[in-house]
């Protein structure tokens, strides 16, 4: 789940309310989210995500009204391992203690020596592709907060001094490029820990043909954090009305748009045009193509018969999705959305 991108949406959505975010910054043992798992809450009460299974957000509600009214950061710590209900957790008995920062946000965040607020700036990188990472250091006390941002492209954003600025911009160039999404790291001659996030773009999904059985493929993609494009010749098929959620409608001959497209690495593909000659044209275009994932819908014989007399890859996934006994369209499209999930998630 991308929690840091539903976030922003929401904050954008709501305009000029305040906010109090809250993140998992540790988990000892288990606990429901891991962290960097992320929660909003709202002026009005409104709770946007999840951190537990339910176990946590009452509380977190009351603690974040405080948050905002304050304007001041808290740490709070929840011990779930207990069985009994005099503990914290009501008896879940989930083996894990997991500990949540909560800090005051809002859209229009402006800090120092910037002209204009930062987070749209930063949904901006995000919608282009870009990374973004950051630093803030994860202290109690609003005087001393630090926020800084470093984008893939190398732009600073934020609120830091100097000298701290010259400490963590280092670390920031070296975490935007390592594995990790999140981190907390100490800092030399500097009392508070900063805890280190990954911001990272939706995953961009183009499927080839918009029939029946992308719909609802569509709309389950798009609600896990996927910018799914559909290419199609059709205008009948490829519209807002049968595809209200997809982010990118292209009415096109997929041979047309394959002689401009160049797909990144990161790219996932699925070809479910129906049409034998269009599954064997954009297969045979994009076979050679690096991609996170491709995928042709039908029969590995199929599939086969598509690439011949060339022998079928392994790294081209067919049938699509994993074998659940999928049939039909809306449990199709689960399996399908899983196997990109697992791949996702290096699985």
């Amino acid at each position: 789940m991308n929690d840091f991108y539903r976030v922003l949406k929401k904050m954008k959505e709501k305009g000029n309310s305040g906010f109090a975010m809250a993140t998992i910054i540790n988990v000892d043992g288990s606990a429901y989210r891991h962290p960097g798992a992320k929660m909003l809450f709202s002026e009005d009460g409104s709770g946007y995500g999840t951190i537990s299974a339910g176990c946590l957000e009452d509380d977190l509600s009351y603690h974040a009204q405080e948050v905002m009214t304050i304007k001041e950061p808290n740490t709070f710590v929840y011990d779930l391992r207990s069985e009994d209900d005099l503990t914290w957790g009501q008896g879940a008995g989930c083996n894990g203690s997991v500990k949540v920062y909560v800090e005051p946000y809002e859209w229009g965040y402006q800090p120092d020596k910037h002209d204009e607020p930062v987070w749209p700036r930063v949904e901006a990188e995000l919608e282009s592709g870009n990374k973004v990472a950051s630093a803030r250091s994860v202290s109690d006390n609003n005087k001393n907060r630090v926020h800084l941002l470093y984008t893939e492209k190398g732009t600073v954003l934020g609120d830091a001094d100097k000298d701290i600025k010259e400490k963590l911009l280092p670390e920031l160039q070296r975490f935007i490029n390592g594995e990790k999404k999140i981190e907390v790291v100490e800092v030399q001659d500097y009392a508070d820990d900063f805890l280190f996030e990954l911001y990272e773009p939706r995953e961009q999904l183009y499927i080839f043909g918009a029939g029946p059985d992308v719909e609802p493929l569509a709309r389950l993609a798009s609600d896990l954090d996927f910018f799914v494009t559909i290419i199609d010749p059709r205008s009948s098929h490829c519209n807002e009305r049968l595809f209200p959620t997809a982010d990118q409608l292209i009415v096109e001959h997929p041979d047309s748009y394959l002689t401009k497209k160049k797909f990144s690495d990161k790219s996932y593909v699925l070809i479910m045009t129906h049409s034998f000659q269009r599954d064997q044209h954009i297969l045979r275009t994009l076979a050679q193509t690096p991609l996170r994932y491709l995928g042709v819908l039908g029969p590995r014989r199929r599939t086969e018969r598509l690439m011949a007399p060339e022998p079928l890859s392994d790294h081209i996934h067919s049938p699509l999705g994993l074998q659940i006994g999928a049939e039909g369209p809306e449990e199709i499209s689960i399996s399908i959305v899983a196997e990109l999930l697992k791949v996702r998630n290096k699985k």
